[in-house]
């Protein structure tokens, strides 16, 4: 499965078992974004780009997209 960067538009490969249910961080290679996805039954059900204290561990996270 591909998807795409939500800063830079960039393909980013998730073709790995563990992507298959899957909602953690994922990181662009091409612009070092951070994004959260969710990714259940191999169906891709959204991203967020992560702030700098977001990727912090044990910060609580506010989601704008209702889904996630």
């Amino acid at each position: 499965m591909e998807i795409k960067c939500v800063t830079c538009g960039r393909a980013i490969n998730l073709d790995h078992a563990v992507f298959e249910n899957y909602f953690g961080p994922v990181k662009c290679f091409s612009c070092s974004s951070m994004m959260e996805v969710k990714i259940k039954e191999k169906v891709f059900h959204g991203a967020i780009l992560l702030t700098l204290k977001e990727q912090s561990p044990g910060v609580q996270k506010e989601y704008a997209h209702p889904n996630l």
